[in-house]
């Protein structure tokens, strides 16, 4: 074959190619979409994918399902996503862990930002760091001096090895020079009974996941780990007021697709969420769950996960998180 029939071949290959995206795009959604949620129930991203999924539903005038599929921090379900047909009918929602799975785990079978494509940004949580109500401490300086006292002696709970609360409270604890032994859970609402009695000492968790647990005293709320005080709890200090100036850490959720979906797929998905995001009740609701919107364009959701890629990997090196 001659370079110019190989070329015209080429040139043909992608052409039809793109029709296809095109026409597949032009009848998007024919039959039920499916959203994966990588963790288990009750968490950030198992909330914000069925808020979005609620409204999503009838904005495309089909069924939207929303399937936890929970395991090895989300990597069960990011390999599933990533594997998928990348045809708008296999979504997934994850949170700021997913991007970080790469540098965790070194033997991962996909690549948490080259195998999808990003729909939008929907929302940034701020983390909490929560005591159970019997520890005898009042601000988050009592509660390192109160550790300091006890090195290695405490566990602190997390959603699991690798989760934003595992990476967020081990970033704490270096700045802080704290020892404390790590209690990996199946979530962090399976933490909470252990947390509530006492058998875990800490854990930075979701104000979304303890609003209620704080609301009735059985949990305190030392800090908040983001840059600003939450509107939620006016009175509660940030860490980087609380000592820690440099300790700035919020999490973010996103809708994510298998790379190689259409564009125009991707598109019409991104304004759908858009302006779901937009509704008033939504970013109510979103705010009594501890969250602020963060819609985004695809472009600007690729550019923030590349970012953190490069902004905690050295903390995960540094501090030989990897498994």
């Amino acid at each position: 074959m001659t370079f110019k029939a190989f070329a015209t071949g080429a040139m043909l290959g992608l052409a039809a190619l793109t029709a296809t995206g095109a026409a597949l795009a032009q009848d998007y959604p024919t039959r039920t979409i499916q959203i994966i949620v990588p963790y288990a129930p009750g968490g950030q991203g198992d909330i914000t994918a069925r808020l979005i999924a609620e409204h999503l539903s009838p904005a495309l005038g089909k069924p939207v399902v929303v399937e936890n599929r929970p395991g090895a921090n989300g990597t069960i379900g990011g390999d599933l996503v990533a594997k998928s047909d990348p045809d708008g009918y296999t979504l997934e929602v994850v949170v700021q862990s997913h991007v970080l799975a790469g540098a965790l785990m070194p033997g991962l079978t996909y690549d948490p930002v080259d195998d999808f494509e990003p729909i939008s940004l929907m929302a940034r949580t701020q983390l909490g760091v929560v005591v159970p109500a019997s520890l005898p401490v009042e601000t988050l300086g009592d509660f390192v001096d109160y550790i300091e006292e006890r090195p290695g002696e405490l566990g602190f709970a997390s959603a699991g090895h690798g989760s934003n609360a595992h990476i967020f409270t081990e970033w704490f604890l270096d700045m802080a020079d704290l020892d404390m032994i790590h209690v990996p859970y199946a979530g962090s609402a399976a933490a909470h009974p252990d947390l509530i009695s006492g058998v875990a000492t800490m854990a930075f968790d979701t104000l979304a996941s303890v609003q209620g647990l704080v609301g009735d005293g059985r949990l305190k709320l030392l800090a908040v780990a983001g840059a600003e005080r939450h509107p939620e709890f006016p009175d509660v200090p940030t860490i980087a007021e609380s000592g820690f100036p440099e300790y700035d850490a919020s999490s973010w959720s996103a809708l994510l697709a298998p790379a190689g979906t259409p564009q125009e797929i991707v598109d019409r998905l991104n304004s759908e969420v858009v302006a779901i995001l937009a509704r008033e009740d939504v970013a109510e609701r979103l705010a009594t769950l501890g969250a602020t919107i963060v819609a985004s364009s695809p472009q600007e959701a690729r550019e923030i996960m590349e970012d953190e890629v490069v902004r905690y990997t050295d903390l995960i090196e540094r501090l030989e998180l990897a498994q």
